[in-house]
């Protein structure tokens, strides 16, 4: 049963700007505009509050441009990172696993190693971490302020930070979308600086964090593939597949969004490597689900594995909405690629970076 605490504590309209408004075409009035419109009323250098407000509006523009918008998605199988900078794209996908570091040849590692220094310790990131470090810390929980997630956090600024000041927008499953989450992930990082080398090419960033918010994963996700266009005929849906999670949102006509319709599945591609994994035990071949998830190897378990899954996954979305004729659905999230999804269901485009790219325009637009 839900408590009046917890009704209150999730993130209204009231308090929380929603994907409808985001993608509202109508541009709000500038303040600035508004006091040269005054001035030229009532007759007071009409000419001279109009370079005014043009000059405000010029320097807010560009106090905007020093600060680099980032999104993040830190799930629990990968990291992603998406930025546009003075008009250069900038973007991060590694594991989100870390582990001990230490100086060795990474002249084998060819798809962009990570290795860094944070608060005078060295970490091998992602890959490297896998096949190098002694001890592997993988992030498996939603706690976006945990000790891992900021390592994880600080590796990504590392890879996409290219100013000295960075907003971020973090987006969260369904079920931590609450002003609780929203305070605390503000008390971790808003106003924070994060110091990190990089211990391959020896540079090292220094990053003020100016800002921080927060935003539902599967509808940055579906922002991003509707390309700021409102379902002015029918609602539509996102299914966002990630490690361990499915994020299922609705959203009625106006692309107003429901919260009865929305919810999130513990299901994903773990279901699919777990039973790989468990096939393997029957044969005496004892391996992790990491290890599993990377190997080419067991062709024939992991297609039966994601077969069953794609079932597993069709059923959750019709047992989930009853109305699918009439809905337009979409399906994002790196495991979605393995999948089989019924054909009327539409895959988006990068469908991995999705999630990283639609909290990028939400904090674009949150930030105008």
């Amino acid at each position: 049963m839900t408590t009046k605490s917890e009704t209150n504590d999730h993130i209204s309209s009231e308090t929380k700007t929603e994907p409808k408004d985001l993608i509202d075409s109508k541009k709000p009035i500038d303040s600035s505009e508004v006091d040269s419109h005054k001035k030229a009323e009532k007759g007071i250098e009409k000419n001279k509050g109009l370079k005014k407000a043009s000059d405000v509006k010029k320097k807010k523009e560009e106090a905007i441009m020093d600060t680099q918008i980032i999104g993040l998605d830190i799930g629990r199988g990968y990291v992603k990172g998406y930025s546009l900078y003075n008009e250069k794209e900038y973007s991060c996908l590694f594991k989100s696993v870390y582990g001990d570091g230490r100086n060795i040849s990474l002249e084998d590692y060819k798809e962009n190693p990570i290795y860094i220094e944070l608060d005078g310790n060295e970490y091998f990131v992602g890959d490297l971490s896998e096949k190098e470090s002694m001890k592997c810390i993988r992030n498996a929980g939603d706690s976006k302020v945990s000790p891992v997630v900021r390592i994880l956090v600080s590796a990504a600024l590392s890879e996409i930070a290219v100013s000295d000041n960075v907003s971020l927008m973090l987006g969260v499953p369904y079920k931590i979308f609450k002003k609780s989450t929203l305070k605390e992930v503000q008390k971790e990082y808003r106003d924070s600086t994060i110091v990190v080398k990089n211990k391959i090419n020896n540079s090292v960033k220094t990053i003020k964090i100016e800002n921080v918010n927060i935003f539902r994963e599967a509808d940055a996700a579906l922002i991003y593939a509707m390309g700021n266009r409102i379902n002015e005929n029918n609602p539509v849906g996102m299914v966002n597949i990630g490690f361990r999670t499915t994020e299922l949102s609705y959203f009625d006509k106006g692309f107003k969004f429901n919260d009865k319709l929305s919810t999130t599945i513990e299901s994903g591609n773990q279901n699919a490597l777990k039973i790989v994994q468990k096939k393997l035990v029957d044969i005496g071949i004892t391996k992790s689900l990491p290890e599993i998830d990377t190997a080419d190897d067991y062709p024939e378990l992991k297609d039966l594995a994601y077969k069953l899954t794609s079932d597993d996954t069709n059923e959750i979305i019709e047992e989930t909405w009853n109305n699918l004729g009439e809905m337009e659905i979409f399906v994002s999230g790196g495991t979605a690629l393995n999948l089989d999804l019924n054909p009327e269901y539409k895959m988006v485009d990068d469908s991995q970076m999705a999630t990283a790219k639609g909290l990028y325009e939400v904090g674009v637009k949150l930030e105008k």
